[in-house]
C-alpha cells in the first residue's frame, strides 16, 4: 500500500532587511515636516498685565521679542533695528496664502515705552504680519 504524500507548505520569506531603512526614513520624515519650537523663554522679559488677554490656537510663524535694556530679538536672533524685523517677516510671509499662516508673536518688557516698541509693530504690520502681542492675565 501506498502511502499518501503530506503536500509541503511553501514558506514565503519576508525581507526584512530594508525594515531598518525605512523605519530612518520615516522618522527622517516626520522630523522635516514637524515644526520646531522657536520660542527662547530664556530671554528676561517681564511680561505686561490686562484684563483682556485670551488664549489663541494659531500657528506662529515668527517670534519678535524686546527684552528690558531694549534689544530687539527676531526668532531668538538678535537684530539691529525695527527694518531688520520687517525684512524678516516679509521673507517668511512670501509664500502665504492664508491669514492663518500670517501670526507674529510680538513679546515686550513692561518697561518700554511706546518708542521703543511702535515702530517694530508698525514693521510687522507693513510687513503683512498678523500680531499676536503676549502678556499676562491681570489679578
Amino acid at each position: 500500500m501506498k502511502r499518501a504524500k503530506k503536500k509541503k507548505r511553501r514558506t514565503i520569506p519576508i525581507p526584512v532587511a530594508s525594515m531598518g531603512d525605512i523605519a530612518f526614513l520615516l522618522i527622517i520624515f516626520f522630523l522635516v515636516c514637524s515644526e520646531a519650537v522657536k520660542d527662547n523663554s530664556s530671554l528676561p522679559v517681564a511680561l505686561p498685565t490686562s484684563e483682556h488677554v485670551k488664549k489663541t490656537k494659531a500657528s506662529v510663524v515668527a517670534y519678535v521679542t524686546v527684552d528690558e535694556t531694549g534689544e530687539i530679538y527676531f526668532d531668538n536672533t538678535r537684530v539691529d533695528s525695527a527694518k531688520d524685523v520687517e525684512w524678516g517677516v516679509r521673507a517668511l510671509l512670501t509664500n502665504t496664502i492664508s491669514d492663518d499662516q500670517r501670526h507674529v508673536q510680538f513679546k515686550c518688557d513692561k518697561s518700554q515705552s511706546k518708542e521703543v516698541f511702535q515702530p517694530i509693530l508698525q514693521a510687522i504690520a507693513e510687513a503683512g504680519g498678523i500680531i499676536e502681542a503676549v502678556g499676562e492675565i491681570e489679578q
